[in-house]
């Protein structure tokens, strides 16, 4: 794990090795096998097959890069779980992944992520094997108004809004105590 600045942050960086990428790869087609056909027409739309795979296949490299920060070793994603548990769980934290290829990208969440206001939400750019883990904000307060999008009705938090990796262990929220 390497420290490094983007725009001005100070950020994490994480190297997945082979493995942990055939993990990836290996999820990702299983989420995309258990997904409805109704699911991918709705979110699918602007990707193939293939490319739906290949981006889920980078969501789930970023949750493996965040569970190998917090040093969980044995860290399994899971499959067919679709929001409704967190994507990686410590001993007192329960983490709620966003991945962006974008380095100056923004943290998405949707409205559904009310059911569970106490997750933490960390942003990981970046494309397998280097991912950066750019900041985190606790759910609650990543579905402000100021972050609603007018047309989406999501909520877009800007990287630069979040708070730095190396002040998550020390905080309160979350209960992120590891």
């Amino acid at each position: 794990m390497a420290v490094c600045q983007v725009q001005g942050l100070m950020t994490e960086r994480v190297i997945l090795d082979r493995s942990q990428e055939i993990t990836a790869h290996r999820t990702a087609l299983e989420r995309a096998a258990v997904m409805s056909e109704e699911w991918f027409r709705l979110f699918g739309q602007q990707l193939n097959y293939h490319e739906m795979i290949a981006q889920h296949a980078e969501s789930v490299g970023a949750e493996i890069a965040v569970a190998e920060y917090f040093g969980l070793r044995g860290f399994m994603p899971t499959v067919n779980t679709f929001k409704a548990e967190a994507d990686v769980e410590t001993l007192d934290a329960r983490i709620e992944v966003k991945h962006t290829k974008y380095a100056n990208g923004h943290l998405i969440l949707q409205e559904s992520q009310r059911s569970r206001p106490n997750d933490v939400c960390i942003l990981v750019a970046g494309r397998s094997p280097v991912y950066q883990l750019l900041g985190w904000i606790p759910a609650h307060m990543a579905m402000a108004p100021r972050y609603k999008h007018s047309q989406q009705g999501n909520y877009w938090v800007n990287h630069r809004n979040l708070f730095e990796m190396k002040y998550l262990r020390s905080s309160n929220y979350g209960d992120t105590q590891i």
